[in-house]
């Protein structure tokens, strides 16, 4: 009888035992596929947000040389802008690359497009900023600053879907991690 008692005891305890290893196997691995799905997701996410945030800064470098040009500061403001253009044209590559969200790729070809309308206008600057400053000023005003703000503004809705993105995965791992804390705690 008191072997039995003990065998009784060890198979409990050892049934216990077994299934906290396989609650503690299942949560494991449950949270770290949620660990690297996050991650992926936010990697992805913050290399078009850096895209866009670059582009963002090329673009409005670009406009500033616009305006040493009209100052008179050619050699200057054509030099500012050629090199933002490269970077522009790197980052914009990078955003290619890097398309991973639904309406991401419409708004990628958007700013390609539009980019080159801008780049477009700036080629019929030089003959209009040696006629008079008040021509180049309407110039500026009417075609090249409309221009700037809708690759400025298009630059700005793909960082913000990716941060929409990034949120809404947060927001996913945040519940999946209740889930697996709750059904750990139920088991």
């Amino acid at each position: 009888m008191v072997r039995s008692l003990r065998k009784k005891i060890f198979i409990g305890y050892g049934i216990a035992l077994a299934l906290m290893i396989v609650v503690f196997v299942w949560a494991l691995v449950h949270l770290l596929d949620l660990g690297e799905a996050s991650d992926a997701i936010l990697r992805e996410n913050y290399k078009s947000i850096l895209a866009a945030e670059n582009m963002v800064y090329a673009i409005e470098r670009q406009d500033s040389a616009t305006l040493l040009l009209f100052l008179g500061y050619e050699e200057q403001g054509w030099k500012q802008f050629r090199e933002n253009e490269s970077l522009f044209f790197q980052w914009l590559a990078r955003a290619k690359d890097n398309i991973t969200i639904e309406g991401e790729e419409r708004i990628v070809s958007t700013i390609e497009k539009e980019y080159s309308v801008y780049l477009h206008h700036i080629s019929g600057l030089l003959p209009v900023s040696k006629s008079n400053l008040q021509k180049s000023a309407a110039f500026y005003h009417e075609t090249i600053l409309p221009s700037f703000i809708s690759v400025r503004n298009a630059c700005i809705r793909l960082r913000e879907i990716n941060q929409e993105t990034m949120f809404k995965a947060s927001e996913r791992a945040r519940r999946v991690a209740q889930r697996a804390i709750w059904s750990v705690v139920i088991i």
